[in-house]
């Protein structure tokens, strides 16, 4: 099973089908692709001492939203639909070439000034088939908005925003929309906490395994956290530079208050990161113990195994004597216990003798338990 969403970035050239005989009706021509669900576009609209939210059904609505109050939030949820991206980007005159960015979801984090406004790109995380992945999240920052689009994904880390200015709780609805672009973006960065924490709890598990009883279902689970950690990487590691580099753009977008919060929130990338460094040495170092570990049971194994044959090889050398039936009647040189009452229990009390002792010394020298003894 495919645990990781990998993208199959180059296609393999179609076969060239042979046309159709003639008299032969045509095979049907294909589908064209689904149609991309509808995007839902939810504006908040708030200032100090009010707050009016509504979804709304057209782009064209937007106009008679754009200035009305402190601040004006344009979430759209769901990029398939160009027109609808292109549309909302165009009443708050965003530039073409971010608007591209946008349609495009595999844009690693940054940001860019165009004009009066600046665009900013992070990655949101969630689960998707067993394993981590991300989301994009667009966001443009310019005088009295913020727009944001996101993939459309089931459920997201911006919530917990959404209903801090529902109810007026915090800085939110007394500042500006700098303000707003730092939660958002706060959100995003403690977003990744909770993706670590789960990780090192996995690793917690794996790494018991590995020391109680590994098999080889450890492996697949060690590079599964190998790759999230891969995918979170991704994620924090540009963003970082991309936070960085908006604390040192000169633009009036940002008050003084504001950059105090974003080096708060660098810092906390900054912290994902090690963190993330840290377990990719524990997801090595795992890698290194279950080898070790394979390795010790193996050679186990082995002196199990070698010291049963160093056992029954004087055993098998006095079976080969006894076994060749020289009879002491033919010459005096011949086996005499052949001819003995007592030759068959001599025999086994020989092997006996023989096997005991070498039981003795292997375990007096440590060899069957214990600290073995090489001096």
């Amino acid at each position: 099973m495919d645990l990781h969403p990998y993208r199959r970035w180059f296609a393999l050239p179609k076969r060239r089908e042979s046309p159709p005989e003639p008299g032969l009706p045509r095979p049907a021509v294909p589908a064209g692709p689904e149609p991309a669900a509808p995007a839902t576009i939810r504006v908040f609209s708030y200032g100090p001492d009010d707050l009016e939210e509504r979804v709304i059904a057209s782009p064209a609505e937007l106009a008679s939203w754009k200035g009305r109050r402190a601040v004006t939030w344009v979430d759209v949820d769901g990029v398939g639909d160009p027109a609808v991206v292109r549309a909302v980007a165009e009443v708050f005159d965003v530039h073409g070439l971010a608007q591209d960015d946008v349609l495009n979801p595999t844009q690693r984090p940054k940001i860019e000034r165009y004009g009066d406004h600046l665009f900013l790109v992070s990655r949101m995380l969630f689960v998707e088939d067993e394993a981590l992945a991300s989301e994009q999240l667009s966001m443009f920052l310019g005088p009295g908005f913020v727009l944001t689009f996101q993939d459309g994904k089931p459920g997201d880390c911006l919530e917990d925003v959404r209903n801090r200015i529902r109810k007026g709780e915090g800085r939110l609805r007394r500042t500006g929309p700098d303000f707003l672009a730092w939660a958002l973006l706060d959100a995003v960065v403690d977003g990744y906490f909770p993706v670590l924490d789960a990780l090192g709890e996995r690793l917690d598990d794996i790494e018991d395994v590995i020391i109680d009883r590994p098999t080889t279902a450890c492996i697949p689970r060690i590079h599964q956290v190998k790759r999230d950690l891969l995918t979170l990487r991704r994620a924090a590691y540009p963003l970082r530079d991309a936070l960085a580099s908006l604390l040192r753009e000169e633009t009036p977008l940002l008050g003084a208050e504001t950059r105090v919060f974003l080096r708060d929130c660098l810092d906390h990338d900054v912290q994902v990161l090690d963190l993330m460094e840290t377990y990719r040495d524990i997801v090595s170092s795992l890698m290194e113990a279950y080898q070790s570990s394979i390795g010790n049971r193996m050679n186990a194994v082995m002196k199990v195994l070698t010291i049963i044959a160093t056992v029954f090889m004087p055993l098998s050398f006095l079976a080969g004597v006894y076994g060749m039936n020289f009879h002491a009647e033919d010459s005096p040189y011949n086996m005499p216990e052949l001819s003995w009452t007592l030759g068959y229990p001599f025999f086994w009390a020989l092997v006996l003798a023989v096997g005991g002792s070498m039981l003795w010394w292997f375990r007096r020298q440590g060899w069957l338990g214990g600290r073995d003894r090489w001096d």
